[in-house]
């Protein structure tokens, strides 16, 4: 993502600019503010337009602020395709400068995309306040517990790095849940009632499963080890599914 944002520079590629609002909000007195939000068709950085409305009739003159914003991984288009074009050593240069200069330590789990099959695995959880937890190696139940003010939501589920919270449709008591680990999405169920996911980041490529009130039950390596994730947790009165699968960091969704 770096190389892409770097190559592309300035200027970038938005579309014409025009006064029409992608969305709007209300200023302090109950005034109309307009937002236009455009995204660089090379790299994906977002110009964010503001104008007060609604437009002057007429001719007249109407301030326009303007300022970038940083997009999200999996919003950058050609990711995927630049990732499989790293070298070994444009990647060392990189964990060098973020405080890996000897390479990943030994702890951190590997990457096996290229061999990693799909996984999928059986538990019964004891729920505790409609509550259980995905944690990475090392992150504590009070990273996620009580919630941050930080923390991102997609409904069923709560999000820190290293640290996710899912909302059980069983309150105490046991839950059956299965656990797919996929190199790859594997798609959403659609025999499930409800369905939300989220990104998370897994410093480690290590992650447990953490009653609120119990036991940690550790999953194989995650199969990209380290880096991004996506969490998608499906429920029904008869137990959940949840799935995850390396994927740049996106926007929550909650499916219809």
């Amino acid at each position: 993502m770096d190389q892409i944002l770097r190559a592309c520079g300035r200027p970038h590629d938005f579309p014409e600019f025009a006064f029409e609002p992608t969305e709007t909000r209300a200023d302090a007195s109950g005034g109309t503010v307009n937002i236009r939000r455009v995204a660089c068709r090379n790299c994906g950085t977002v110009s964010v337009s503001q104008w007060p409305g609604p437009l002057p009739e007429g001719p007249g003159q109407v301030v326009v602020v303007s300022r970038y914003e940083r997009p999200e991984p999996g919003d950058v288009p050609g990711l995927a395709d630049r990732a499989r074009q790293v070298t070994d050593a444009e990647l060392a240069e990189y964990l060098a400068g973020h405080g890996f200069p000897d390479g990943l330590p030994e702890e951190v789990a590997p990457d096996r995309r290229a061999t990693a099959r799909t996984e999928r695995l059986g538990f019964v959880l004891r729920v505790r306040t409609g509550q259980f937890v995905l944690l990475d190696r090392g992150r504590r139940l009070g990273d996620i517990l009580p919630i941050p003010a930080s923390a991102e939501t997609a409904d069923l589920i709560d999000a820190v790095p290293g640290a996710a919270l899912f909302w059980s449709p069983v309150h105490d008591g046991d839950l059956p849940l299965t656990v797919t680990l996929s190199p790859g999405d594997p798609g959403p169920d659609r025999s499930y009632r409800r369905i939300a996911e989220l990104s998370c980041r897994f410093p480690s490529g290590h992650a447990v499963l953490r009653e609120v009130a119990g036991r940690e039950l550790e999953l194989p390596p995650l199969p990209a080890g380290h880096g991004d994730y996506r969490i998608r947790f499906h429920t029904a009165d008869s137990g959940c599914l949840l799935q995850l699968w390396s994927q740049p960091r996106t926007k929550p969704r909650i499916h219809g």
